[in-house]
């Protein structure tokens, strides 16, 4: 078994409440202590890579590629240019939308506060018909069928009671007082201007539950508190909304060796969840429900300290998160396992995911934005790393379904910036206007690349060759290990075509790449999309918006062995689209 493969063992059994560490722990502890860092390689470095279209693993969700889009402080609320802006969301590749998205349920403050999503103060809002003003519930589901993105939408179940739910339900679903209680809200939406209930699969109650403002106490009582409000409201869900697939909160978790939180005070990063309310809320749920929600932010300023940053080696903390959301999986699943009476159990939506979050989480320390480096390259190649691993993962055999960038526009690490006509306040950086247009984000553009050029189908691939680099210390990490594989992939088959996807994560080095495609006739040529850049410190401006963008389709021709090599430049994700023999 492989060092990792002893660790990941390990810290399934901390999850599963066996938290003594053995001595094949601490002998891989004391290995990692000494593992010493990667020497610089001077020639080129190389890997194999085998694909089968034949053996086929499953359908892709293309709800992976989602983002959040809030309803009061999103920019697309009052675009300067809208035209640009609808153009930039048609392009996206953008496939669902959570809505409303984060810290918006909020037991403290009063209704109509930033903190809290009302939704009959979201109704009517928009009398002129301006088809951006997503502030209003109408005009966010219309754009949202204007763009074939499929709506999540969120549900406000501790701060309104019962019969605002089922008013919400009605308004959006409804023909007719469904209900029963005399209040006919379908008509309601009629009046403003909607005839056709909406089509709305997927409901997510809350947000975040196991912080108490948002929902319950961090402990066994809040947990079970949590899952008897779910035995009263996942079954009206059902009822009102026929077909309806439920998302419930479970767990925060960013750094699998603390797994989850000891004690519900005890410190850690971004509010992760205790583990006496994660193990206490699967023991005690006894609705079935179709998703856990799993929110993942990463952040290399742990304790304050910054060793590493402004070094030549601080990519290659950063790309240590693509290990870390592996390992949290892992952790995951084997939670879920251990505790959760529903069988089949339920299968996982990560609600909300982003690059590195230091500058959000400490921005008292003046350069803890090199921690994140928000606007490059680095969380492109972030993004792409674990965009791959989701779309592996996300096969009916497997469990992610969806997944929700953390910010579709404007926020520090969003998809594309958008210049507002009016000023409007955001969570973490302030105003959300930029002068001029705005830009697309170099994340945007792996994010097009990697939403469009795909297949449907996952196909069989292996990846052999010196792909492993280790992160130097001192680090952040509690894990003994911290490694990421240089080169990710992404085989994937749509009729005719294979889709080859190819991340090197290396902010140096090349690497040529052999690849052999096995019994599977094809042409002579294949059509070749990459987004590059020069190095992982790359940032679109408004100056440079086109620092980083998608190359035009370039044309390879293949050898006559049937072996492909493709010289994968540093920071750069490439996607290799070839056509069957047979094909038109």
């Amino acid at each position: 078994m492989s060092i990792r493969g002893h660790v990941s063992r390990n810290l399934v059994n901390l999850v599963a409440g066996r938290a003594k560490l053995g001595v094949t722990t601490w002998a891989v502890m004391l290995v990692g202590a000494f593992w010493p860092c990667l020497p610089v390689v001077a020639d080129e470095l190389s890997v194999d890579l085998q694909v089968m279209p034949c053996v086929q693993k499953g359908r892709i969700s293309p709800y992976v590629f989602g983002a959040g889009i809030d309803a009061k402080t999103n920019p697309l609320r009052a675009p300067k240019y809208p035209e640009k802006v609808f153009r930039d969301i048609g392009e996206s590749g953008l496939r669902i939308a959570r809505y409303p998205g984060g810290f918006v349920f909020n037991r403290d403050d009063h209704r109509g506060s930033w903190a809290n999503f009302y939704w009959q103060d979201h109704i009517g809002k928009n009398p002129e018909r301006l088809p951006y003003e997503v502030y209003d519930l109408d005009t966010y589901l219309q754009l949202c069928e204007r763009f074939n993105i499929e709506p999540l939408m969120q549900i406000n179940f501790v701060g309104e009671p019962q019969e605002s739910v089922q008013g919400y339900l009605e308004y959006l679903v409804g023909d007719g007082d469904i209900d029963g209680d005399g209040v006919n809200w379908a008509e309601k939406r009629k009046a403003n201007g909607r005839v056709k209930p909406y089509k709305i699969t997927y409901w997510q109650l809350g947000n975040e539950v196991h912080s108490y403002p948002q929902g319950f106490q961090e402990n066994a009582a809040g947990a079970k508190e949590y899952a008897k409000a779910l035995d009263r409201l996942v079954p009206l869900i059902r009822k009102m909304s026929p077909g309806a697939k439920v998302l419930v909160p479970l767990i925060n978790i960013e750094r699998p060796r603390s797994e989850v939180k000891d004690k519900p005070n005890a410190p850690d990063i971004n509010f992760t969840t205790s583990h006496e309310f994660a193990v206490a809320f699967l023991e005690n749920l006894n609705v079935d429900v179709d998703y856990f929600d799993w929110h993942f932010y990463p952040a290399n300023g742990w304790n304050g300290k910054y060793d590493f940053l402004d070094t030549d080696d601080e990519w290659k903390h950063l790309y240590c998160w693509g290990t870390k959301f592996r390992e949290c999986h892992e952790i995951i699943n084997a939670l879920i396992k251990s505790k959760c009476k529903q069988q089949p159990p339920p299968k996982l939506m990560v609600g909300e995911w982003s690059a590195d979050w230091t500058a959000g989480i400490f921005p008292q320390h003046k350069n803890s934005v090199r921690g994140s480096l928000m606007r490059t390259m680095a969380t492109a190649v972030f993004m792409s790393d674990h965009l791959l691993y989701m779309m592996q993962k996300s096969v009916p055999s497997e469990n992610i379904h969806a997944a929700f960038w953390h910010t579709f526009s404007n926020d520090a690490q969003a998809l594309f910036s958008i210049q507002t006509s009016r000023e409007q306040g955001l969570s973490y950086k302030g105003k959300s206007t930029d002068e001029g247009y705005g830009y697309r984000m170099p994340i945007y553009w792996t994010f097009k690349l990697l939403s469009e050029q795909r297949g449907e189908l996952l196909v069989d691939s292996r990846l052999q060759g010196n792909n492993s680099i280790v992160a130097p210390k001192p680090g952040v990490y509690f894990d003994p290990v911290f490694a990421f594989e240089r080169v990710t992939h992404c085989a994937s088959l749509r009729g005719d075509r294979l889709y080859v996807a190819l991340l090197n994560k290396d902010a140096n080095q090349a690497v040529e790449t052999r690849i052999e495609i096995r019994d599977w006739p094809r042409k002579a040529a294949a059509e070749v999309h990459e987004v590059r850049a020069d190095s992982y410190l790359a940032e679109n401006t408004i100056e440079r918006p086109d620092t980083v963008k998608l190359a035009d389709p370039q044309t390879l021709q293949l050898a006559p062995t049937g072996t492909v090599t493709y010289r994968l430049k540093p920071n750069s994700l490439v996607v290799l689209r070839f056509e069957g023999a047979t094909s038109e």
